[in-house]
């Protein structure tokens, strides 16, 4: 498209040189044939017009704009060469009608044909506009499905991890059962009832399954909520039943059925407890 443009530029630029050359030899073939008609008109003749001109304008008989003309017309005559200079002599011939018709018709063709790449240019742009336009537009509604795909996805991965976990909760109640057994265990003593043996062991065995379980836990940013012993607290606790226990204030936690667990402020799973009467 640029050099289109260019090569139109350049062929005006040579037409209007080539006009601006055309009007001066006309003009100069216009002086030339004019001097040479007022050359046969007998001296005489002229002196008598130009006396009865200058006999008008000092009576006033003639118009001021006239005799402005006619003493315009005399400057320009008095200034007019003998002969015309070797780069202007021209032949009446040299420029006519057709040749100027011919230029401005090339001309007119040109300025259409530049129109039309215009045309085609900015039909080109607007297209290219619109599909910018619908590009940004499929790309906003991309961006929007992929927010809920994650959305979407999140969602799933944390309620099948919920799921999952909660049939590992059942496991860890059942370890912190048998680590409460344990000094139930070495307390009892009777005549045909043996204590058990490396019972500190087994504890410490239960103990450590614990944190390891809790521990597996807070990878997933879930935790266990502290029941025994703690005051009853109906957001994250469900009593089960009351019972008397001696040492311990009305409304503290007695005995945990089953724990509780939290996932940052969601709760997975309320703690079973018995709370003290």
């Amino acid at each position: 498209m640029d050099t289109k443009s260019s090569d139109g530029e350049k062929r005006t630029e040579r037409w209007f040189k080539k006009a601006v050359h055309c009007f001066t030899r006309m003009k100069e073939t216009i002086r030339l044939s004019c001097k040479t008609v007022l050359k046969g008109v007998s001296k005489k003749f002229l002196d008598d017009d130009i006396s009865e001109g200058r006999t008008a304008v000092a009576t006033d008989e003639m118009q001021p704009w006239k005799a402005k003309v006619l003493e315009d017309f005399q400057a320009w005559l008095s200034e007019m060469p003998e002969q015309a200079p070797p780069a202007l002599s021209v032949t009446p011939d040299t420029c006519d009608l057709y040749t100027l018709f011919s230029e401005f018709t090339a001309l007119k063709q040109e300025i259409k044909m530049q129109n039309r790449e215009q045309h085609r240019t900015l039909k080109a742009l607007n297209q290219i506009t619109a599909m910018t336009d619908a590009y940004g537009e499929f790309m906003d509604h991309f961006n929007e499905k992929t927010k809920q795909i994650a959305a979407l996805e999140h969602n799933i991965r944390v309620e099948t991890e919920k799921r999952t976990v909660s049939y590992f909760l059942d496991i860890r109640d059942s370890l912190v059962r048998g680590r409460a057994a344990c000094p139930a265990s070495v307390s009892k003593k009777g005549f045909f009832q043996r204590t058990p043996k490396n019972m500190d062991n087994i504890r410490d065995g239960y103990d450590m399954a614990i944190r390891k379980f809790d521990a597996s836990l807070a990878l997933l940013d879930i935790q266990p909520i502290a029941s025994t012993g703690a005051v009853f607290d109906p957001m994250t606790m469900k009593a089960l039943e009351s019972r008397a226990a001696a040492g311990m204030e009305k409304g503290t936690v007695v005995e945990t059925v089953s724990g509780g667990f939290k996932r940052g402020d969601e709760i997975l799973r309320y703690a079973q407890v018995i709370v003290a009467d």
